[in-house]
């Protein structure tokens, strides 16, 4: 396992498992890691892989949601500062995690916690650079987190943006992760590196069309739901497009469609004075 650099100070690798991307931050003093890869072998091998790059001590380890194959490598890093969104424990027994776990002998009450459970924001000093660790709301996942450093220009995402289609699973909420974007667009700069979780870094133009086929699903199974179309129904419709593939637009309008079932009614009634 190799680091190569991004930018001073910005290094990641690419892990065969998943092919996730982990990313060191290196500071003055310290260091800071996004993401564990599959395993506790393959996150003791990550934390080799650091040693080697850099001999600035790794300290900080954030989980930036909970699927397999970002978090369940946390075993190999417990005597550091470990953290993670407090929905993280919940969202790590989601049906894909389940099902990978199942097939490679992984048992789910040995794996490691953060040992700090964020809510909505945290800040660690590396020496002379700061980061932002911070919730946005449920989007991929409910314990989705941003890792930002202003002084590198930096900003970790996660699977918050995909350079390929999204994800969906159970634990995905497709109008707040439209939010989600909103919110990590205020944090972008045209000299911003964005790293995603998978495949190679990205840039303030790719977030903003990747948003926009978020918002594109989001807005006409809105638009679609109100005029009482059934969900399987949808994707047909006349005069709607639809971006990526017909699995990944009929997945999301099905999430959106249980969003919008769950939203509690307005009370019309009448009541006198």
């Amino acid at each position: 396992m190799e680091f190569r650099q991004l930018r001073p100070h910005v290094f990641v690798a690419s892990l065969d498992e998943g092919d996730v991307t982990v990313t060191v931050l290196v500071g003055q003093d310290r260091c800071l890691l996004a993401d564990t890869g599959s395993s506790p072998a393959l996150g003791a091998q990550i934390r080799e892989a650091v040693s080697a790059l850099t001999d600035k001590p790794l300290e900080t380890v954030v989980v930036t949601h909970g699927h397999w194959d970002h978090a369940f490598g946390l075993a190999a890093f417990q005597d550091l500062d470990t953290i993670g969104h407090e929905n993280l424990i919940g969202d790590l027994r989601c049906e894909e995690n389940l099902a990978w776990a199942k097939g490679h002998g992984v048992d789910m009450a040995a794996l490691a916690r953060p040992a700090t459970a964020m809510s909505l924001i945290a800040i660690r000093d590396l020496g002379r650079t700061s980061v932002e660790i911070a919730h946005f709301g449920p989007g991929h996942t409910r314990s989705d987190l941003i890792i930002a450093s202003p002084q590198l220009s930096t900003i970790i995402v996660g699977d918050l943006v995909e350079t390929g289609p999204p994800q969906f699973d159970e634990t995905s909420s497709l109008s707040g992760w439209v939010k989600s974007l909103d919110a990590l667009h205020v944090l972008l700069k045209e000299d911003t590196i964005v790293i995603p979780g998978h495949g190679p870094a990205l840039d303030f133009y790719d977030v903003a069309h990747f948003r926009a086929g978020l918002a594109a699903i989001w807005d006409q199974s809105e638009w679609a739901y109100a005029q009482g179309i059934p969900v399987d129904a949808v994707f047909g419709s006349n005069d709607l497009e639809w971006p990526w593939d017909q699995h990944t637009a009929v997945t999301g309008i099905a999430l959106a469609y249980q969003e919008l079932a769950a939203r509690p009614r307005p009370d019309t009634g009448l009541r006198g004075c």
